[in-house]
């Protein structure tokens, strides 16, 4: 399977937070809303490098083998 790059979206404005936490039906009073603000800072580059478009082959628990890993019998 070839691997495929895909630009980012740009970073969330303001504005699109609003609309995610209402989409959430969240509420917030505005401090709450800064740190709402603040915290998507930090939680959309993590979104960012998951990674998409593989083939559920690809998972490593599908191809690790923990037998490689036990001792030899000759030790």
């Amino acid at each position: 399977m070839t691997a495929t790059m895909t630009v980012p979206p740009a970073p969330a404005s303001r504005d699109d937070i609003a609309v995610m936490a209402r989409q959430a039906g969240l509420q917030l009073p505005p401090d709450l809303f800064e740190e709402l603000v603040v915290a998507w800072g930090n939680v959309e580059p993590m979104l960012m490098r998951l990674r998409r478009g593989r083939d559920r082959a690809d998972e490593p628990a599908h191809v690790f083998d923990p037998r490689k890993f036990m001792p030899s019998d000759g030790a």
